[in-house]
């Protein structure tokens, strides 16, 4: 951990708690894979983690599946595109530091990922609109306080957030619709 971004991470768990975009779990754009690596040499074997981006589930619809592609690949870009002393940043970070107009940027940019959420076959529900407009709202809100609003707003990745909003009402939505097995 590095020495600036100790601060940053030590304000964001008091603010936000223990929830973190990107760890375990909670990443919406990667997941972790197990798998068994053999030694060219000795022959043997050790188990190895690595990264890889993260599958969408196959009974999801192939409209749906796209879209969901399509808010992941430009919230990621806004909010997790870079890597500087340990935190994760995006465009909007950079875009964040301009004061005023920078914050009406970061919310019009959050609000066409938003916009692109809303092409899902058959709409999204009123829970998960207000949910994911709220998260927007704070993040706007708290980007408008100078300088430490730009840091907390870095941290509360408001767009992952929505992602990951937006994934669990697709299967939970589609889940449902599974085919009974043959037996």
């Amino acid at each position: 951990m590095g020495l600036y971004s100790w601060p940053v991470k030590y304000v964001a768990r008091k603010v936000f708690g223990d929830v973190e975009i990107g760890n375990s779990g909670e990443d919406p754009f990667f997941e972790e894979v197990e798998f068994e690596k053999k030694s060219f040499w000795s022959g043997s074997s050790r188990i190895v983690r690595k990264k890889r981006d993260k599958s969408i589930p196959t009974f999801i619809p192939e409209a749906d599946r796209r879209v969901l592609k399509k808010v992941r690949k430009r919230a990621y870009r806004l909010d997790l595109a870079f890597h500087l002393c340990g935190v994760r940043f995006g465009w909007l970070g950079i875009i964040g530091i301009l004061p005023v107009i920078g914050d009406f940027l970061v919310l019009y940019l959050s609000l066409m990922v938003y916009r692109e959420a809303l092409k899902v076959t058959g709409g999204l529900p009123t829970v998960v609109t207000t949910q994911m407009l709220s998260n927007i709202a704070i993040d706007f809100g708290l980007g408008l306080i100078p300088i430490v609003g730009d840091i907390i707003g870095v941290c509360y990745k408001a767009n992952s957030r929505n992602v990951l909003i937006l994934e669990k009402h697709l299967k939970h939505r589609y889940n449902k619709v599974q085919v009974p097995r043959a037996k």
